[in-house]
């Protein structure tokens, strides 16, 4: 496999409009950032990985589909394909919003981490990467305000700033678990994939937490 493009986005909900209901507006900003990182990271490449935080780990392939009716949204018109669980789900909402039409698999992946599995040689190939920075953020964060989450979401804004594969495969796993960080997996995920290569290009696209848990949106371009 040879990774070209890798897209970081959040595991929010709230990037589907219909999740995010009466909230979409003052969300737009984040999932335009989101769709526009998809659109870019897919644009002439052969094939897309999603990738995301999931226990148990597994593999899916293309013939999987989203579904939000967890969050109390039914697809509409229904869809009879088996359903993703929901980080992957935002991923492939946002590779079909994004309209790729090319082929696509999803690789969750646990606290052990694993890189995206090997894919024809000749394929160029896009990660979506799916993963938050800390959820204590703030007093109203779904774990309540801790201070060192200030100190360590910064951290990960840099480095996906800098395009610094090492930095994302070196963030503590203690801290990233007292601090409710669900992109641990996926960053670690991706980092071993990228061992060897160079980011030439790196962009952070956003970086906000509204509701106490950090989200990034970010775009690195690798040889």
């Amino acid at each position: 496999m040879t990774i070209r493009t890798v897209a970081f986005v959040p595991a929010a909900p709230l990037l589907v409009t219909p999740v995010a209901g009466g909230s979409a507006p003052e969300d737009a900003e984040l999932r335009n950032a989101a769709l526009t990182a998809v659109g870019r990271a897919t644009d002439g490449v052969d094939k897309v990985v999603v990738v995301a935080g999931i226990e148990p780990a597994g593999t899916w392939q293309a013939d999987v589909t989203w579904d939000f009716t967890g969050f109390g949204v039914p697809r509409v018109p229904a869809d009879r394909r088996s359903r993703l669980p929901w980080p992957l789900g935002i991923g492939a909402w946002l590779l079909d919003e994004a309209g790729w039409d090319g082929p696509r698999r999803y690789l969750g992946v646990g606290t052990e981490s694993a890189a995206p599995g090997p894919v024809a040689a000749d394929a160029e190939t896009a990660l979506v990467v799916v993963g938050d920075g800390s959820a204590r953020g703030a007093e109203r964060a779904p774990g309540y305000l801790d201070e060192r989450a200030e100190g360590f979401d910064r951290a990960v804004a840099e480095m996906l700033a800098d395009g610094d594969i090492k930095g994302l495969g070196d963030l503590d796993a203690t801290l990233a678990s007292e601090l409710m960080c669900c992109g641990l997996a996926p960053w670690h995920s991706v980092a071993g994939a990228l061992a060897g290569a160079t980011v030439v290009a790196a962009e952070l696209l956003a970086d906000t937490a509204p509701y106490g848990v950090s989200y990034f949106v970010a775009l690195w371009s690798v040889a």
